[in-house]
């Protein structure tokens, strides 16, 4: 039996625009299991990066209630949320945060050293860095210096440097070309097949293959779930099966 890691109770955020007040996510109630890869579709406006925002402490909900890892994160405050995703969450983004000024590997130190001695988060950063194909020669180079797929590459490694419980991808191939799209999903993949637990938000079905859990958003709510087995490439029945759900989703 799976192990939960955030259970999602009657969660509900609103946004006030002054006179008008928008219902985002609408009384949802969902589970996330460790070890599974799962990715949240919808259309624009249905609420993804919301919850993903919401189960991740980077944004508090209007009400209701998160439990990850045993802790209830809707009751903590401002401090104590900020010490939690440091602990617990790896952050990869659309946009990559890395830092111009600084080379790629004090990018990935910088981040590691918050909860690390010098000498572990080195090493780890090393070993990181080869699993992501990332040569020795790069490491002293800045973000300018590299290419996009190269970049985001570099930030999974920062997401991972901490031994995060999950990590939060939202639309991490979004502007990135094909190849350098594949690289980055085939690391997270690799990553989750060796017991990471990732979150992932995106609107492109190539993305959402790696996943061996869909859901799928609308209103705010979740209006259907689809259940894979772990990824494999050439799987023209998972392909079929994420076709026929998507279809049946209106997507």
């Amino acid at each position: 039996m799976k192990e939960k890691i955030i259970t999602v109770e009657q969660l509900v955020k609103n946004f006030d625009n002054g006179d008008t007040k928008q219902t985002i996510i609408n009384e949802l109630n969902l589970e996330i299991y460790d070890n599974d890869f799962t990715i949240i579709m919808g259309s624009s406006g249905a609420g993804k990066s919301t919850l993903m925002y919401c189960l991740s402490g980077m944004d508090k909900p209007t009400s209701g209630n998160i439990i990850f890892d045993k802790e209830n994160i809707t009751k903590m405050n401002n401090d104590k949320l900020a010490i939690f995703r440091r602990k617990k969450c790896g952050f990869v983004f659309q946009a990559i945060y890395l830092l111009d000024k600084m080379s790629l590997m004090e990018n990935v130190l910088t981040a590691g050293l918050l909860n690390n001695n010098k000498k572990e988060i080195i090493k780890k950063a090393k070993e990181l860095f080869k699993k992501v194909n990332i040569p020795e020669i790069t490491y002293k180079k800045s973000v300018n210096q590299v290419s996009g797929g190269e970049a985001q590459r570099v930030g999974i490694v920062r997401a991972a440097i901490n031994n995060p419980k999950v990590i939060f991808a939202d639309e991490p191939t979004g502007a990135l070309n094909s190849e350098n799209s594949k690289a980055v999903l085939d690391v997270l993949t690799e990553l989750n097949k060796e017991g990471q637990s990732i979150i992932m938000v995106t609107h492109d079905k190539k993305s959402a293959l790696r996943g061996n859990r869909i859901i799928y958003l609308k209103d705010g709510k979740i209006f259907g779930e689809l259940s894979l087995e772990k990824y494999e490439e050439n799987d023209k029945e998972r392909n079929d099966k994420l076709d026929s759900f998507l279809k049946e989703m209106g997507w």
